[in-house]
């Protein structure tokens, strides 16, 4: 076949691999993306970063003899793709035979509209006002706001394909618009900082001033902190932290980590591994979703997986591969972190259910730690034991009301037990930009590490 210097759509592309495999007699997956990108910055009432950014590309999965061989191109002439496509193969004859490897053609997807027309006719100008309005909000909203280090609009549209040799084709569109705001506030030498966020597939939604507005109120109420005690105290634990720990710990329920002997809790299926209060599943179809998807990067149909159902541990996170070791199927959560990356296993939206107990009946008459936030995770939070040693930040509450704020404190113990020692639920779902989404919840112990013993 002659080759040509032409680029190609995404679509011709994929056609153009898919054809080019067939006449080799090479079983061959092709995955294709393209984001399209606006990220507008805004200081001291003037526009600080403007960046547009498209980028596009496929990348290739060969299978031969067992053994997948995986490359990728963003340039997408014929002749780029043909190079790809020579170096899958080559790669493949370079690696071990994987267990269950296989292309298949799944079933159709659910229809899932994530696209909508939800930036049509937005204008550069519109966008541009969002930045700047976010600024000017956090700024003018109170004396003690000394400046807003991170604020930012961006939107995206992609397009996402998968297609392969058994027949595979499809293709997704989705498009958000995102804003996000975190002011820094100082008084008495003290400075703190907290953020606020909007996620929305509707441009008309966003309204910056809210979302900067509430970011100061965050901020402002951290200030006047004081020494935290030191011990073992009942807890409050709002949704956003709550949703920060399961962020930091949901590698356990992937079908690759349990596969790798990593997971605590490989071979517990079945069992009651939490409170029998909560449940927690994985939910891609969510149209408010950050990582809503109709299929998986490997064009798998996605649906709903509980993954913890009253406490009991019902299932784990699988691709074709991981499935087909682990003597199941895949629940559709194939993961690509990019064109270069090969194929995992990766969580979408989890959702920690809400419960049945009100805010104000979580916090009635309580005494203890209120915990807001983590971070650290990188370095305190071990996935493989589900033990964790994170700096925190949050409040002491004094009969069900906030007595101050806590200086920056440690928090330490183990997922699995805390969740274990979970009293009630609360009834509001708090969504958070890790795509995790959780309600409060009241524990009965948490070992926290500050600046004073509590006597």
């Amino acid at each position: 076949m002659r080759v040509t210097s032409r680029q190609l759509s995404l679509s011709e592309a994929r056609a153009f691999l898919l054809q080019e495999a067939a006449e080799r007699h090479v079983k061959l997956e092709v995955y294709s993306s393209r984001h399209a990108s606006t990220q507008i910055q805004a200081f001291q009432a003037e526009v600080s970063e403007f960046k547009l950014s498209t980028r596009q590309g496929v990348a290739l999965r060969a299978l031969v003899q067992g053994a997948w061989g995986q490359s990728y191109s963003e340039n997408l002439s014929e002749a780029a793709l043909t190079r790809a496509l020579d170096d899958a193969v080559e790669n493949a004859e370079l690696v071990n035979a994987e267990q269950g490897a296989a292309l298949q053609q799944w079933p159709a997807p659910p229809a899932l509209d994530l696209y909508g027309e939800g930036l049509s006719g937005v204008t550069v100008e519109q966008k541009v006002n969002v930045a700047l309005e976010l600024e000017r909000a956090a700024r003018e909203a109170d004396a003690r706001v000394k400046s807003i280090p991170y604020l930012q609009y961006q939107d995206a549209d992609m397009l996402v394909g998968v297609a392969n040799t058994e027949g595979l084709e499809r293709e997704d569109r989705q498009l958000y618009a995102m804003q996000f705001s975190c002011p820094l506030v100082s008084e008495d030498g003290q400075n703190k900082m907290k953020e606020d966020w909007q996620f929305t597939r509707e441009f008309t939604q966003l309204d910056p001033t809210q979302t900067s507005l509430r970011a100061v109120e965050k901020s402002l109420a951290l200030l006047g902190a004081r020494p935290t005690p030191t011990g073992t105290f009942p807890a409050l634990i709002d949704g956003e932290a709550l949703a920060e720990l399961l962020a930091l710990y949901s590698v356990m329920f992937s079908g690759k980590f349990v596969e790798e002997g990593k997971s605590p809790l490989g071979g517990r299926l079945g069992e009651q591994i939490v409170n029998p209060l909560l449940t927690l599943l994985d939910d891609p179809l969510r149209p408010t979703g950050l990582n809503s998807r109709a299929f998986d990067a490997e064009g798998c149909p996605s649906a709903p997986l509980t993954l913890i159902e009253a406490g009991q541990l019902t299932s784990f996170l699988h691709n074709a591969d991981t499935a087909a070791r682990a003597g199941t199927r895949s629940t559709g959560h194939a993961t690509r972190h990019g064109l270069q990356s090969g194929v995992t296993v990766g969580p979408s939206n989890l959702v920690m259910q809400a419960g049945a107990t009100s805010p104000a009946e979580l916090q009635r008459d309580f005494t203890g730690v209120l915990l807001t936030g983590v971070s650290g995770g990188h370095a305190g939070a071990n996935p493989i034991t589900g033990d964790f040693s994170l700096e925190s930040e949050g409040f002491w509450l004094e009969n069900g009301e906030v007595a101050y704020p806590l200086d920056v404190f440690t928090v330490a113990g183990n997922i699995l037990e805390l969740l274990s020692d979970v009293e009630a639920v609360g009834s509001e779902l708090h969504d958070t930009y890790y795509a995790v989404s959780a309600p409060s919840v009241r524990v009965s112990k948490l070992a926290v590490a500050g600046g004073q013993a509590k006597g």
